[in-house]
């Protein structure tokens, strides 16, 4: 007997590992990242020099700026502990799909990015991770970058943390990267 399309579906979803193999999770993306938090109202790209497959980079996790004024250094430094925490979850091979939110052109996926280095460094406030370019969007990015809405659905970031695809309110539709 042959399951109803939307029996298969169902079944699927049970199992979000198997959906996103059935899907086509083409790419073996495990995390996403917000780039540019909206807080900030940027009007440039992050990493618009990195625009090559194969190039490599220094990815960061960093406190704004604006997000310090009011905090105490012991809340900055709690903080900041916990970006260095994240720059460090990703392990050697991991791919992570880069979204930026800009001022003008709302939010975008430009990247989608693979951890070379095994550790985090810090430079100057922030923490880094050497990644590699697996795919980029096109530019310019405000008119042929996809709408992050269009690849992960609604969900809404919080911050520049890495968050994990399997998380259940994310289904990527990858063919819009293509």
């Amino acid at each position: 007997m042959v399951k109803s399309s939307s029996t298969k579906i169902q079944d699927l979803t049970q199992n979000k590992e198997a959906f996103l193999e059935t899907i086509g999770n083409h790419l073996n993306i495990k995390y996403l990242k917000l780039v540019n938090h909206t807080a900030s109202k940027r009007t440039e790209w992050s990493y618009k020099e990195s625009c090559k497959i194969g190039a490599t980079f220094d990815l960061h996790w960093a406190m704004n700026e604006d997000m310090k004024k009011g905090l105490s250094e012991e809340e900055i430094s709690k903080r900041l502990e916990r970006k260095k925490n994240d720059a460090k979850k990703a392990d050697p091979g991991d791919r992570i799909l880069l979204c930026q939110n800009h001022k003008n052109h709302g939010h975008r996926v430009t990247h989608v990015v693979e951890t070379v280095s095994s550790t985090a460094e810090n430079r100057d406030e922030m923490w880094t991770r050497e990644v590699q370019v697996i795919w980029v969007a096109q530019h310019p990015w405000e008119k042929y970058a996809p709408q992050t809405k269009n690849v992960i659905g609604d969900f809404l970031f919080k911050g520049g943390n890495l968050l994990s695809t399997n998380a259940p309110s994310i289904v990527l539709n990858l063919d819009a990267l293509k």
